[in-house]
């Protein structure tokens, strides 16, 4: 048995003096336990282990981009310990061959991972099938990476039926593709069909990476009768808009586009609020070279896993959100939403963890990315609020190097 001591504890909605003592599981909490190793966190805090329900992790033939060991450092680097990868690999994850396979590759990453099902015109009669071996399933009705958008209304309403039969979430990526004004004034609508697919089928839906305050507005109203349905937004519609696009051309490209200034206000209100469900990054990583052919040649997609705990660590110390929010969104909302025994640090759960110097300042650098994409939007940041210690599953892992350089 293990026990961290010393720190303040996030327990019950709080932070409190207390030790953790955790194999695999959190065994016990309280004062002055004893344990085989002890580790002393004395002035930091120890909060739930950060899920991210929304990666690309690229293994198969874009591995050159990121594979499953790349990903699994970024993601302890920052105190994510557990992702969900979405199924628009290449090939597709639309068989239980391939995700067999790769779960298999996943055990290299040291981190909990999550695979979503793909959703394609040759599989909708056999999701049944492959259902018991993804942890939910993603319907592409926009422009993605890969071949898996599916345009036909009729089918739309099949693919929902049978999701819902399976029991299993359903992700969809609901916004159009196209010219980035164009896919920003039309979210909403895009968000209300698929709502109302939902409320016809009664499906457990997800929807992804939500740009805008209507769009958020809409979901909020679906809610309230009954829909069943959750959302995300990513940290780069919190920290940048589309005038930053029009200044960085394609290393701020990415679908659904950046939206507007009004819009990005408008998530960071609605998060502090309690009305966004869940924060995820869309971690899409492009190599260097891909997004350095211009804007119109360049593919959609940025990297984040690595930096959406510090990110957000930083905006609870600048007063932008609390604490608390910060374990809802990053931590116990997406346990609750895909049925994790994880996302709280209380006894019988998981031993996911991260332990945080709130204090410490460090400034993103190139040199310091842990993705195999080697670059990051939020290069040159100066955040305050780091992870030092990331324990997964009883195991626990410091900040790998080279780290984040202090300011």
């Amino acid at each position: 048995m293990t026990v961290i001591t010393g720190a303040e504890i996030f327990v019950d909605g709080e932070l409190r003096k207390l030790d953790v003592a955790f194999d695999e599981k959190i065994r016990t909490i309280g004062r002055n336990l004893e344990g085989e190793e002890r580790l002393d966190c004395s002035g930091k805090i120890v909060l739930p282990g950060v899920i991210d329900v929304h990666v690309h992790v690229r293994d198969f033939e874009q591995s050159y981009k990121e594979d499953w060991a790349s990903l699994g450092r970024a993601a302890l680097s920052g105190g994510v310990t557990t992702v969900f990868a979405m199924p628009n690999t290449q090939p597709p994850l639309d068989s239980v061959a391939r995700v067999r396979d790769y779960r298999r590759r996943a055990q290299v990453s040291s981190i909990n991972a999550y695979v979503y099902g793909a959703i394609t015109r040759e599989n909708l009669r056999s999701l049944d099938e492959l259902a018991p071996h993804v942890d939910a399933f993603k319907l592409y009705l926009g422009e993605t990476t890969g071949q898996l958008v599916i345009s036909d209304k009729k089918l739309h309403r099949e693919i929902f039926k049978i999701v819902t039969e399976t029991e299993k979430v359903l992700a969809v990526h609901a916004q159009r593709g196209g010219d980035p004004d164009e896919v920003t004034r039309y979210e909403h609508d895009d968000i209300c069909y698929v709502l109302d697919l939902a409320a016809a089928f009664d499906t457990k839906l997800h929807l992804v990476h939500v740009t805008t305050r209507r769009a958020v507005e809409a979901i909020v109203e679906a809610k309230k009768s009954k829909i069943d349905v959750s959302f995300e937004t990513c940290p780069h519609y919190l920290f940048f808009t589309a005038q930053d696009r029009e200044e960085r051309g394609a290393w701020l490209k990415m679908n659904p586009p950046l939206a507007t200034e009004e819009d990005r206000e408008f998530l960071w209100w609605a998060l502090g609020e309690g009305l966004i469900d869940i924060v995820a990054t869309d971690h899409a990583p492009h190599t260097i070279e891909e997004k350095s052919v211009g804007y119109e040649r360049a593919p959609a997609g940025v990297p984040g896993v690595e930096f959406l705990p510090p990110l957000l660590f930083d905006a609870v110390n600048a007063g932008r959100i609390s604490l608390a929010r910060l374990v809802e969104v990053c931590c116990r909302n997406p346990a609750k939403r895909f049925g994790l025994p994880k996302g709280e640090i209380a006894i019988g759960l998981d031993a996911d963890l991260v332990v945080v110097d709130l204090d410490s300042k460090k400034t993103i650098t190139r040199e310091a990315v842990q993705s195999k994409c080697g670059w990051s939007p939020y290069e040159g940041m100066t955040l305050r609020g780091w992870p030092v210690m990331v324990v997964v599953r009883g195991k626990w892992y410091y900040p790998l190097t080279p780290g984040p350089s202090p300011s």
